[in-house]
C-alpha cells in the first residue's frame, strides 16, 4: 500500500526506474540458472564512509544505548573509508556509472568530504546522501557542486518536540532551517537535486502523521518517507545466531564474547499502538498528495502488526534478495560486506583488491549461492529486500 500522488516522473527519474527494473529482472532470471550470478560491475555501491556521528539518536542501531558501535574499539568508532580506496571505487565503477548511496555514521562528518565532492563533480553519477542534516549549511558549497545528480535524504522524526526527543534538543530547528535553505536555492535553480525527508515512525508521532505529511507537502519537498522501525526481536536474533553458525561458519566463527550486530535492532513500537498507526496509514492513503509520499516498506494493512512485532516472515511476498547480485556494500574499513547492515558478513578487502576481484571472489559467490535458497531470519526488516528483492 502506497499513498497516491500528483507527481509525474521526469525523464531522469523514469530512466533510473527502468535501470532498476532491468537489473532486478536480470538478477531474478539469471540466478535461477546460476545462483552465484552477479552483474559484471555492481550497479549500485553503498558507501558507509564513516562510523563517526555528531548525534546519538534513541532509535539508532549503531549509536543508541544498545547500538553495536558502543562495543567497538575507540579507533574503530572513528574509522573512515580511506580516500584512496574510495577514489579507486569511483574509478573502477565509472564506466557503468554505478549509483552511490552515502551513509555513516553521518556522512557529512567524513574528514575527506570536500575531496569526495570534488571527485563526484568530475565523475557525476546518481548519488543519494543519507544525512541528519545538521551540517548541510556548513558543507553547502560542496553539496551544491554535485547537486544536479544528488538526492539529499534528511532525517526528521516528527514535529519539534517529537524529533528533539529522539535526536537531541535543538536539532529540529537546525534541520528544518537547512531543508528550507536548500528548497529556496532549488527555486532559484542553484541547488538542482532532490530534497527528501525520512521519518522513522515513533509512538509519539502516531496520531500526528497526517499533519506532519501536510507540513512537508506545504514546504514542498520531493518525497516524504515514513519508515517502519526495523525491529529484530530477541527470538529472531537468536535464530539468526544459529543460522549464521550453520551456514556461514566457513566465513567467520562468531566470538562467544561478541554480540552480533543484529541484536542491536531493538527499537520498536508497542502492540497497543498498532490500531492507531493503521488509522494514520489509512488516512494518509485516502487522498492524493502534491509530493511523493511513501511507506517503507509498503505494508498492506494486514501486514502491519507482524512487521511491527518483529516477526521473521517477510512482507510483500518477498523470498529472495537480488541486492547481492547488483549492489556492493562497503564499510568504513574498506571491507565489503554481503549485507549492508551486518558487518559480520565481511567478504573482501578493497584496500588490497579491485572492485571486480572482490565482487566476483569465491567467498562472495558462495554467499550468493547460499542466499539463493531463501531469506535469512533477519532479512524481513532490511529495506534492501524491499528495494532489491523478488
Amino acid at each position: 500500500m502506497q499513498p497516491k500522488t500528483d507527481v509525474k516522473f521526469d525523464q531522469a527519474t523514469f530512466n533510473r526506474l527502468k535501470r532498476t527494473i532491468r537489473n532486478m529482472s536480470l538478477g531474478k532470471k539469471t540466478t535461477l540458472i546460476n545462483p552465484s550470478f552477479a552483474t559484471v560491475i555492481p550497479d549500485e555501491v553503498g558507501l558507509q564512509i564513516t562510523n563517526k556521528c555528531n548525534l546519538r539518536c534513541k532509535h539508532c542501531f549503531q549509536w543508541n544505548d544498545q547500538g553495536f558501535h558502543n562495543a567497538l574499539d575507540k579507533a574503530v568508532q572513528k574509522e573512515e573509508l580511506k580516500f584512496e580506496t574510495l577514489s579507486k571505487i569511483l574509478q573502477e565503477t565509472s564506466a557503468v556509472k554505478s549509483n552511490l548511496y552515502l551513509w555513516g555514521g553521518e556522512p557529512l562528518c567524513y574528514s575527506e568530504w570536500n575531496r569526495l565532492s570534488d571527485a563526484l563533480e568530475k565523475d557525476p553519477r546518481w548519488t543519494v546522501l543519507c544525512t541528519n542534516g545538521i551540517d548541510v549549511e556548513k558543507k553547502l558549497d560542496s553539496i551544491l557542486k554535485i547537486s544536479e545528480n544528488l538526492a539529499l535524504l534528511t532525517s526528521v522524526e516528527g514535529f519539534e518536540a517529537e524529533n528533539d526527543y529522539v535526536r537531541g534538543i535543538g536539532t529540529y530547528q537546525k534541520v528544518i532551517k537547512n531543508i528550507e535553505l536548500l528548497l529556496d536555492l532549488k527555486r532559484k535553480n542553484v541547488f538542482k537535486g532532490e530534497v527528501s525527508v525520512n521519518c522513522v515512525i515513533s509512538e509519539s508521532m502516531i496520531g500526528k502523521m497526517y499533519e506532519f505529511a501536510e507540513m512537508f507537502e506545504e514546504i514542498g519537498i520531493n518525497t516524504l518517507y515514513f519508515c517502519f522501525p526495523w525491529y529484530i526481536s530477541e527470538t529472531v536474533a537468536k535464530d539468526m545466531d544459529c543460522y549464521f553458525k550453520k551456514h556461514f561458519a566457513w566465513l567467520r566463527v562468531l566470538d562467544e564474547g561478541h554480540i552480533p550486530s543484529w541484536h542491536s535492532y531493538q527499537y520498536h513500537l508497542q502492540i497497543d499502538t498498532i490500531n492507531a498507526l493503521i488509522d494514520d496509514l489509512v488516512r494518509i492513503s485516502n487522498r492524493k498528495w502534491k509530493i511523493r509520499m511513501r511507506f517503507q516498506p509498503a505494508l498492506e494493512l494486514e501486514e502491519v502488526k507482524g512487521f511491527i512485532l518483529g516477526e521473521e516472515r517477510a512482507v510483500q511476498n518477498k523470498s529472495r534478495c537480488i541486492g547481492i547480485v547488483n549492489r556492493m556494500n562497503v564499510l568504513p574499513n574498506g571491507k565489503v560486506t554481503v549485507c549492508k547492515l551486518f558487518p559480520e558478513f565481511e567478504i573482501g578487502d578493497l584496500n588490497e583488491n579491485s572492485v571486480s576481484q572482490v565482487w566476483h571472489n569465491q567467498k562472495f559467490q558462495e554467499a550468493r549461492r547460499i542466499l539463493s535458497n531463501g531469506l535469512m531470519p533477519v532479512c524481513s526488516k532490511c529495506v534492501l529486500l524491499y528495494l532489491h528483492g523478488v
